[in-house]
């Protein structure tokens, strides 16, 4: 008589191994309050172009997790880690922009052009092409598309429907800290669901 498959592994691992910890589930508030410490910081004063990016990407690779955290299924998982790199690798962008290559910069702004829905148009499509890359290339499409979510709400904006239109899009930084707030919310109850199955598991 042959035993039955397994059944799926739903839960994260690192979940499972931290079942135990009850500061686990804090992990989408610490998440948020950093963001918004990160964004007081840029508030307070202008910063060097050097030093503002090093303030501001750590705001990119939070807001991801949290949205990521919120979102996206435990089966899904194998994405996150492309997403995650995804979400701060769309800045590389800016070396051109200001060093060597000016006017790939959208009319009206201060970020290129690649900082557009297009880029991620362009890494699915590579996703549907090659099937062997598909999960490294969906997981940077989904981070490319994270990182505009936050620049969305910062300086001018971006060239979000670029090159059918080069009006530049932006919401209120309210509007910004509301989504991720709520993200971090919908994080905290799935994490804290999946610690208490690692526990009764």
């Amino acid at each position: 008589m042959t035993s039955s498959p397994a059944p799926p592994r739903t839960t994260p691992r690192w979940l499972e191994a931290a079942g135990s910890s009850r500061w686990t589930v804090l992990l989408p508030l610490a998440g948020l309050l950093l963001v918004v410490a990160l964004d007081a910081a840029l508030a307070y004063r202008h910063w060097p172009m050097v030093l503002a990016g090093l303030i501001d990407e750590p705001g990119h690779l939070v807001t991801a997790a949290l949205l990521l955290a919120a979102l996206l299924p435990w089966r899904g998982r194998a994405i996150a880690p492309w997403a995650l790199a995804g979400s701060v690798l769309l800045d590389v962008d800016h070396v051109p922009l200001y060093w060597f290559w000016p006017g790939i910069a959208a009319e009206g702004g201060g970020r290129p052009v690649t900082h557009s829905l297009i880029t991620a148009a362009v890494l699915l499509a590579g996703a549907a092409a090659l099937t062997r890359w598909r999960i490294p290339l969906v997981g940077l499409a989904v981070g490319v598309l994270l990182h505009q979510l936050r620049d969305l709400a910062s300086g001018p904006g971006v060239p979000l429907l670029f090159p059918w239109t080069e009006a530049w899009v932006r919401v209120s930084e309210r509007s910004y800290l509301a989504v991720v707030a709520v993200a971090a919310v919908i994080a905290t109850v799935r994490i804290a669901r999946a610690v208490s199955a690692a526990r009764s598991g």
